[in-house]
């Protein structure tokens, strides 16, 4: 019973170690054609990508026109306090 069990164990052993391999092999094998393919695709696609404007030529962010858009509104809702009253400009 007992030579079973350790022959039982080594053989798990040694089919894991075998799984272990091949998985490891694999690995390499996708991984340098993934690398190749990528390159591959980084090369013919390079040409085609659109070239990045000047700093001068850039449009202004849209949030950053909407924050200064939005202060400004609210500088011109500001209450002018009178002595015996006061009025939003708004109104």
């Amino acid at each position: 019973m007992t030579r079973s069990r350790i022959l039982f164990s080594a053989l798990a052993a040694a089919f894991l170690a075998a799984a272990y391999s091949v998985s490891y092999a694999a690995d390499r094998v996708v991984s340098a054609v993934s690398y190749g393919f990528d390159c591959l695709l980084s090369a013919w696609v390079e040409p085609f990508k659109p070239q990045a404007k000047a700093p001068g030529q850039e449009k202004p962010r849209v949030a950053l026109v909407a924050a200064k858009a939005f202060v400004l509104r609210v500088l011109k809702r500001r209450p002018t306090v009178h002595p015996s009253w006061r009025m939003c400009p708004s109104i």
